[in-house]
């Protein structure tokens, strides 16, 4: 059987531009480096921890314009890479982790597990130098926890 006249003619450059397409769906595929963040909102000046570091001005800044807290506090960092189209997890305590799966585009799947159980999942879209936040409050101490992950910039 062969085919009609017209599509002789644009079977290769078909054939090329379908090409391209799944290459390029390919291409997008990466090791992501990731750095993520257990950061602490509270109305205090001081955290009761030494080793708590206040966030960079411009960070909190961002943080209060959204949340009702004054100061924010670095608890835990943790850079690590994510494989292309697989997952990693990012231990910030003893009671929270991060599993971010690398996902088609510029997006990744993000789920908090806290306690050892899983507690939200997003997918999220995903940019070098970006960041974006998880949150939780702590009704008792009147104060909150956030977790900001950034793709880092590999320059």
């Amino acid at each position: 059987m062969s085919l009609p006249r017209f599509f002789r003619g644009i079977r290769l450059p078909l054939l090329f531009l379908l090409v391209s397409l799944l290459g390029g769906a390919v291409a997008h595929a990466k090791e992501l480096k990731i750095e993520t963040k257990l950061i602490w909102g509270t109305n205090e000046e001081k955290s009761p921890k030494k080793e708590h570091e206040p966030v960079d001005e411009a960070t909190a800044a961002k943080l209060r314009k959204v949340f009702k807290w004054k100061n924010y506090f670095v608890e835990r960092k943790v850079t690590g890479t994510v494989p292309s189209r697989g997952s990693n997890q990012f231990k910030l305590s003893d009671k929270c982790i991060i599993e971010i799966t690398e996902l088609e585009g510029p997006k990744v799947e993000v789920k908090l597990i806290g306690k050892g159980q899983p507690v939200h999942k997003a997918i999220q879209e995903i940019r070098k130098g970006e960041w974006f936040v998880y949150t939780g409050d702590d009704d008792k101490h009147e104060c909150s926890w956030f977790v900001i992950i950034t793709e880092l910039d590999e320059k």
